[in-house]
Order: C-alpha cells, then sequence, then structure tokens
C-alpha cells in the first residue's frame, strides 16, 4: 500500500483524511519480535505518524495499519501495549 507511494501521494494521503475521530497506528518491531500502537486524536494525525515511519529501516519499524479507535481503546489507560501519542 503506501510503501510504494511517492511522498507527494504521501502527502496527499495524509491530506485525504477525514475522520475526526480517535485512530489507531499500529506498526511492527520485527527485531524486538511484536508491535506497537499508537492511539491518535483524529485519522489524519495517525496517517502523518504513519508517513513519518515509512522514513526509518524497515528492518526496525515498519507501517501495519491504522484504524478508528474503539470506545474501550480511547478509554483505557496506559499500558505496556497501547501508548497514547497525544492525549485527548
Amino acid at each position: 500500500m503506501i510503501e510504494s507511494y511517492s511522498h507527494e501521494n504521501l502527502l496527499n494521503w495524509v491530506e485525504s483524511a477525514s475522520d475526526p475521530q480517535p485512530h489507531v497506528l499500529i506498526v511492527s518491531l520485527p527485531k524486538q519480535g511484536r508491535s506497537q500502537a499508537f492511539l491518535h486524536k483524529t485519522e489524519r494525525h495517525a496517517r502523518a505518524m504513519a508517513m513519518q515511519f515509512q522514513c526509518f529501516d524497515p528492518d526496525l519499524v515498519s507501517f501495519e495499519l491504522h484504524r478508528p479507535a474503539t470506545p474501550e481503546e480511547v478509554a483505557r489507560p496506559i499500558n505496556g501495549n497501547l501508548m497514547f501519542e497525544e492525549s485527548l
């Protein structure tokens, strides 16, 4: 998907985000053998962070997906599996 986008296409992808609800961004950490989730205020914030992750070495970190956050995820306190990139 976005791995093949040019920089201009990535910017357009971020700009086209329109959902104002919280979104979860999930990235892979291959060397650690796990994934990390970040809760963002909006879809646009999540896409912008996904774009930033595309700049990293894919052996260290890579974008997996972003999706709307569930009410349970928004209400869940910070723990080892969910990090709040921005306070809600």
